[in-house]
């Protein structure tokens, strides 16, 4: 399956009627246990079906000192019985501990925060079985967030694009739910080059602990770009991401968990381009060696030509980019010529085999203020026929849901909601067709609660979201839907 989706993307990424411009580049059935459950892509959001003792979810956690007014975990039970967990807290102190129990077909917000006013705190969610999920809520005058959490540790975390100009803040939070502690190196690249600070090697993180990293502090203070490299050389971790961005071009708060490791293959789905929006997709290589990639974009207007050799032969391949090893290149969507202005999806995939880490920034003027709104990629590893998104869509905003098709075979998709009777389908999002290699994008669905939303395809679909920032703040964030995989 895995070589079929690669000639399906690579097709796909040779009939893409667009561009790519470089505007800035720089230097079973059977119970399994913890052991027996590691899956690939693992450290990414993800939910694997099947019956498991236990599963876990390690979140971004919260910056008490940034000011948020509030920071929850939300725990999702589509299931008819009682699911129980564990709730752990960790920070730079003593580890706190809960039990929880989230009813039948029902969702729980549970406070993280618990009056805190400094410090950084983690949830670690333990939940019995494997049908719980679980995201993470900031509420913030920034804006609130909603973060993905993942299921797997990993001894190395990457983040391509980071921020400190202007006043802007960056941390880098540094997670050990295990008890025994870890060692761990953290380096990051500016427009200068590689650093390796010697006060960020050989970092002991006790046990189940968490430890945040000042940017500023380390020596990243009024930098436009920072790319960041967390590996363990004892014991696996979490790292995940805090900004705050307060100038230079951006404004908003984002948090989330790390890559976990570089790949080939990037989905985005919430893309845009406009008059007043500046859109960049920024890739970092971490590799000693040097990569190329182009880019596939999709969308009202653009032809793909994934279903005829007329339109195949009719369409422009994307131009290969160039990433230097251990540089960081920014490639800004907003002046390709050919590509139209409005919302669109994309694929980043590279061509000489090399991996790479991709994220997308995407800041936009609205209504006399701006926003900037920053995701991860989806690997291609991750393209999945049911998806699910455990915080609902209440709090979503215009186009909340964006479903792309990665295949070049037509398909339907159906959306249902949990709610008190269980999971029923939504009116008039029954077998909704959806074409080969196209991009649907829906508003919040009329009578669509606060329960867990879950899509189901007959294709390989990626699902990505826009969430209101709330407060009466213009703009969105954006978020990936957790996918749904066999084990």
């Amino acid at each position: 399956m895995n070589i079929i989706r690669r000639i399906v993307g690579t097709l796909l990424i040779i009939a893409a009627g667009a561009a790519v411009v470089v505007i800035d580049r720089q230097g079973g059935d059977a119970p399994i246990g913890a052991a027996s459950g590691l899956v690939t892509l693992g450290g990414f959001p993800q939910a694997v079906s099947g019956n498991r003792i236990s599963t876990s979810w390690f979140c971004p956690g919260a910056a008490a000192g940034d000011g948020l007014d509030g920071a929850s975990v939300v725990f999702a039970n589509p299931s008819d019985v009682a699911i129980t967990a564990t709730l752990s807290l960790l920070s730079d102190g003593p580890a706190e501990y809960q039990n929880i129990s989230v009813p039948p077909r029902d969702r729980l917000s549970v406070d993280i925060l618990r009056g805190r006013t400094v410090g950084v705190v983690v949830p670690v969610v333990e939940i019995i079985g494997g049908i719980g999920t679980v995201e993470q809520q900031l509420v913030y005058a920034a804006g609130d967030v909603t973060s993905q959490c993942v299921s797997q540790t990993s001894d190395t975390w990457y983040f391509a694009d980071g921020f400190t100009a202007e006043g802007s803040t960056q941390r880098i939070v540094l997670i050990n739910p295990y008890p025994e502690s870890a060692v761990v190196n953290v380096s990051y690249t500016t427009a200068e080059g590689r650093r390796t600070p010697a006060n960020l090697q050989g970092v002991i993180l006790p046990a189940q602990s968490s430890k945040s990293l000042s940017m500023a502090d380390v020596g990243a203070a009024n930098e436009p770009q920072i790319a960041v490299e967390v590996i363990a050389t004892t014991g696996q971790i979490v790292a995940s991401r805090m900004q705050h961005f307060m100038g230079g071009g951006r404004l908003g708060y984002s948090t989330s968990v790390g890559v976990p490791e570089a790949l080939g293959d990037w989905w985005f789905t919430s893309g845009r381009t406009g008059a007043q929006v500046t859109e960049q997709l920024v890739v970092f290589n971490p590799s000693k060696r040097d990569a190329q990639l182009n880019v596939a974009f999709f969308g009202e207007g653009i032809t793909n030509g994934a279903t005829t050799d007329a339109a195949l032969n009719a369409s422009v391949p994307s131009q290969s980019v160039d990433i230097p090893a251990g540089g960081i290149v920014y490639i800004n969507t907003d002046n390709i010529a050919d590509l139209p202005k409005g919302d669109h999806a994309m694929v980043v995939s590279t061509l000489n085999g090399s991996r790479v880490i991709v994220e997308h920034v995407l800041s936009q003027r609205t209504g006399g203020s701006f926003f900037t709104a920053m995701t991860n990629g989806i690997p291609s590893g991750l393209a999945a026929s049911k998806w699910r998104i455990p915080s609902g869509l209440a709090k979503g905003a215009r186009n909340a849901l964006s479903i792309l098709n990665t295949t070049a075979v037509d398909g339907t998709f159906t959306m249902s909601a949990v709610g008190p009777g269980g999971l029923i389908d939504l009116p008039n999002l029954v077998n909704v067709p959806l074409g080969a290699a196209s991009l649907i994008s829906l508003d919040v669905p009329e009578g669509v609660n606060e329960g867990e939303v879950v899509i189901t395809a007959t294709v390989p679909v990626v699902i990505q979201r826009r969430t209101t920032r709330g407060h009466g703040l213009v703009g969105f964030g954006i978020v990936g839907a957790l996918p749904v995989r066999e084990k």
